[in-house]
């Protein structure tokens, strides 16, 4: 299934453009959550086998700059196994919005198993955030065109430096691409080109004006998570 190859991050920015869309266009995660949030890791991965279940994909996380702007992004690979009732093969979108600092710092490890460290929930979706006590990471799953209902717990998140390198054109750290300290200009972190659409999509939710020619371009079609096969 070409959808679960592992892609460059140039790749990994586009889908991760279109998963993060496809949330806030219907309303999944309530703006003030991403306005509050520390980082975003988004990945689309798949669950597959009979009673044993394994899965498997791919995505990046990024990071809140202390200037209010988001870091680069980081690409890793997803992995894990354990006993579930999964008969032949799901796939399934996830935006984890990372509230604490340490929940961003997770990520700079080379290999993070979600809910090990920290507390993982259920994110509050409409006009629910204010009321809902806020934990170290909120998760926003949708498998089959369903949102929520999907544990993520035991996922295990791999970074991927050569990935990373290719992409930022030098061996880079997990860490300097989350504190903005890669592609830098006059001390302003920048953007790769090949991140243009996950750009705009982030200015659309924190309201700072994007560009809405770039947001077009952004594939409507559903996203893995909406497959039915």
């Amino acid at each position: 299934m070409g959808v679960f190859r592992v892609s460059g991050v140039s790749d990994e920015c586009d889908k991760a453009a279109q998963v993060l869309k496809g949330f806030a266009d219907k309303g999944k995660i309530p703006q003030e959550v991403i306005a509050n949030a520390k980082g975003l890791a988004i990945f689309t991965a798949f669950r597959a086998g009979m009673y044993l279940a394994g899965t498997g994909g791919s995505g990046l996380v990024i990071a809140r700059l202390h200037d209010g702007t988001w870091s680069p992004p980081c690409t890793f690979c997803v992995r894990s196994g354990g006993i579930g009732l999964v008969f032949g093969v799901d796939v399934y979108d996830c935006v984890c919005v990372l509230n604490t600092q340490a929940a961003v710092d997770a990520y700079t490890n080379p290999e993070l198993n979600l809910g090990g460290g920290f507390a993982l929930a259920a994110g509050p979706v409409g006009g629910t955030a204010n009321s809902k006590e806020v934990k170290p990471v909120w998760t926003y799953t949708k498998s089959r065109g369903f949102y929520g209902g999907l544990t993520v717990d035991g996922t295990v998140i791999k970074e991927r430096p050569d990935a990373n390198a290719d992409f930022y054109g030098s061996r880079v750290t997990t860490a300097q691409i989350l504190k903005g300290e890669v592609a830098a200009q006059d001390g302003v972190s920048k953007w790769p080109a090949g991140a243009k659409k996950l750009t705009e999509v982030l200015k659309m939710i924190d309201g700072k004006g994007a560009d809405a020619k770039v947001l077009q371009e952004i594939s409507t079609g559903p996203t893995p998570g909406d497959l039915k096969e």
